[in-house]
């Protein structure tokens, strides 16, 4: 399975540009923390091996995160496509 780093990396198109798609990519970023930042921990992942993270969804990625004992830093522990399988 790919890591969270080689998943974000990994997102392309064939029919946008490097520079479109490195713009999308920075905004994605932005979209994920706004969202996290908002839901906090709020949702509670839905699959028992993910116990003690939180999920999302944004612009059809699946995200599990969770937070330092402080709370003051996130984790994202798993990011990909909803339309790709492992």
């Amino acid at each position: 399975m790919k890591t969270t780093i080689e998943s974000f990396e990994s997102i392309k198109s064939e029919h946008f540009s490097h520079t479109e798609t490195a713009e999308y990519k920075l905004e994605l970023l932005e979209r994920i923390e706004e969202k996290i930042r908002t839901l906090g921990s709020s949702t509670r992942a839905d699959k028992p091996e993910w116990e003690g993270s939180h999920k999302t969804i944004v612009d059809k990625f699946i995200i599990y995160y969770f937070f330092s004992p402080d709370k003051q830093t996130c984790f994202i522990e798993y990011f990909r496509h909803s339309s790709q399988h492992y």
